[in-house]
């Protein structure tokens, strides 16, 4: 039985492979261990903000310190700048939204842990599956939401970066592999 479920995770990490290799644009498919580790971490905090309501900044900032790096190292210092840049850039338009927000309704409209995920994702994967994420996490969110109603299972808040994290591998499914 474990020789059949390895070969079966052996299987599984084979096919895995490609969809991991054309994820992030522009990083060469010989280290496709980049994105891989990205997806990894992405998905570590999305199950750490499910679990407690918090993503943690010192994990962020490690993580987005090593993605430039290796970006810098593998690929070329300009184009980790710019991904450096894209990042930013969605981090501060996000953050510019919910200070607009809390300003209009005095409480925030999002978490900033959210706005760091995705400055993460950006930075690696790019705006299209980043932007993907917030679309599809959001409609996942709601039929969570939904769901939770119908159920009558009474919640107070959504930890959004599960519903991103699912939105980001559809988002790169979609917008890498489908089209």
């Amino acid at each position: 039985m474990p020789v059949a479920l390895a070969h079966s995770l052996f299987q599984f990490l084979h096919q895995l492979t490609p969809f991991i290799q054309l994820s992030a644009l522009g990083v060469p498919p010989d280290i496709f261990w980049i994105p891989a580790l990205v997806l990894l971490l992405l998905g570590v905090l999305a199950l750490e903000d499910a679990r407690s309501g918090h993503i943690p900044d010192s994990i962020i900032a490690f993580g987005m310190i090593l993605l430039i790096a290796a970006q810098g190292y593998y690929v070329s210092v300009i184009f980790a700048v710019m991904h450096l840049l894209l990042g930013l850039g969605l981090a501060l338009l996000l953050w510019a939204i919910n200070k607009a927000w809390y300003m209009w309704r005095r409480h925030d409209a999002l978490g900033m842990g959210d706005a760091k995920w995705t400055m993460v994702a950006a930075t690696c994967f790019g705006i299209g599956p980043a932007a993907f994420a917030w679309f599809v996490g959001a409609w996942l969110a709601l039929l969570w939401i939904g769901l939770c109603r119908l159920f009558a299972h009474k919640i107070t808040r959504v930890h959004f970066a599960p519903f991103l994290f699912l939105g980001l591998i559809a988002g790169i499914w979609w917008i890498r592999l489908k089209v």
